[in-house]
């Protein structure tokens, strides 16, 4: 099944867009180009995930040093800061916690969300050793 979000143009880079239909909360990002989409649910304790932070993914080369990965998106949950990686769907400090993320695509200048499977890369990262979505 996919849900059409609406025109490519409703979907501003760097903002995330709550869309709402039937009883399905999907947050929709662009962040660098790419079209990133996430059911509103976060699976630490439930919280609307959709309304945290949005930002590049922080990392170190090192002690004492920072770096920004800007082409990655991170989501922080409003409730207790769960950071979550929109390309993978994992925390950041627990890759056997996820959020489930979705395929999206652009067709015929709208965004449309798929729901059959994970996307893509959340696929292509095992927890535990099994494949998950």
């Amino acid at each position: 099944m996919s849900m059409d979000c609406g025109p490519s143009t409703s979907f501003a880079e760097g903002r995330l867009q709550l869309v709402v239909s039937g009883s399905r909360q999907i947050g929709i990002v662009r962040w660098a180009g790419k079209l990133y989409a996430v059911n509103n649910y976060c699976s630490h304790q439930g919280g609307p995930i959709c309304r945290g932070l949005l930002s590049g993914r922080l990392g170190s080369d090192g002690p004492g040093s920072m770096t920004l990965d800007s082409t990655r998106p991170v989501l922080a949950c409003p409730w207790h800061g769960w950071e979550f990686d929109l390309t993978t769907g994992c925390a950041l400090t627990d890759p056997a916690m996820r959020i489930r993320t979705f395929n999206v695509r652009e067709v015929d200048g709208h965004v449309v969300v798929d729901f059959e499977a994970a996307s893509s890369e959340q696929t292509q990262h095992p927890v535990n050793g099994e494949i998950s979505g």
